[in-house]
């Protein structure tokens, strides 16, 4: 067998491709080479790599005769699988709309659309070299102004100070917001996208739904509320709020309310 030669440059090189690659193949004829030229045996090195004399034998040949390239170059293209091109455009776009929940919702829809049949382990596969991974809700916050921020803290800070001065008048701070709880909707916990794929659910539309207008005051944790299953949370409501609010507090002087419009992409404060 003829000897394996590195010039300098070229043993750099084949480190360098080594350190870069992910592929373990690739990695094993790299090292292969590397370590036939830096004097072991072929025993040594098929035994350390856990491969034939044979394939180290075939790896080697590859490199004398058609270079480094070659050598990186893995020939084997897989199993072509049982959907064509089309077919897997189309099932990707349709896993992008979030409407399956389970593996099992993909291989029926597969079925009923192709009329190809895979198992349960089989469509796993099969989303996972389609870069089809499995995704679970998480919530996130609007982005906000940092300064706007900064701003309505230190305006908080400045109304606790105020409150607690000798004289000043009795005052009750509530943060109000609104929400819409729906219900005989059909929510989403978790779903199959394209890996990468950002999903925005919402919260959805309809008139089977509750209005809540709610205020917590930070002072003493009370939570007062209006509940409206047929009303919209209008201007009129607010008011109607107001006046619950003076009447669980009568000697109240004062009212801050902090009024968050998360919509806006912002936070609106009012007194009254």
């Amino acid at each position: 067998m003829k000897p394996i030669v590195l010039t300098a440059e070229q043993r750099k090189d084949i480190e360098q491709r080594r350190k870069a690659t992910l592929d373990r193949r690739i990695y094993q004829r790299l090292t292969a080479v590397l370590a036939v030229a830096a004097g072991k045996t072929r025993e040594e090195v098929a035994e350390l790599l856990g491969v034939s004399l044979t394939q180290l034998s075939d790896w080697l040949r590859v490199f004398r005769q058609e270079g480094l390239e070659a050598l990186c170059t893995l020939h084997n293209k897989g199993d072509p699988g049982k959907l064509t091109p089309h077919q897997i455009e189309q099932l990707k776009a349709q896993v992008s709309t979030a409407c399956f929940r389970n593996s099992d919702q993909i291989r029926h829809w597969i079925e009923t659309t192709f009329g190809v049949s895979y198992s349960a382990s089989g469509i796993k596969d099969l989303l996972k070299r389609l870069g089809v991974t499995y995704h679970k809700v998480s919530g996130f916050l609007w982005k906000g102004d940092p300064d706007k921020q900064q701003a309505f803290v230190k305006r908080v800070a400045r109304h606790q100070r105020e409150a607690k001065r000798p004289g000043a008048p009795g005052t009750r701070r509530y943060y109000v917001d609104a929400c819409h709880p729906i219900w005989g909707l059909d929510l989403v916990f978790s779903c199959w996208l394209l890996l990468g794929q950002r999903f925005l659910v919402g919260m959805g539309s309809g008139r089977k739904r509750l209005n809540i207008l709610g205020g917590y005051c930070p002072d003493d944790h009370e939570y007062v509320d209006l509940r409206l299953t047929r009303a919209n949370i209008n201007g009129e409501q607010f008011v109607n709020f107001l006046r619950l609010l003076r009447s669980l507090h009568p000697e109240t002087e004062h009212f801050i309310l902090y009024v968050c419009e998360p919509t806006a992409d912002r936070s609106v404060f009012a007194d009254s």
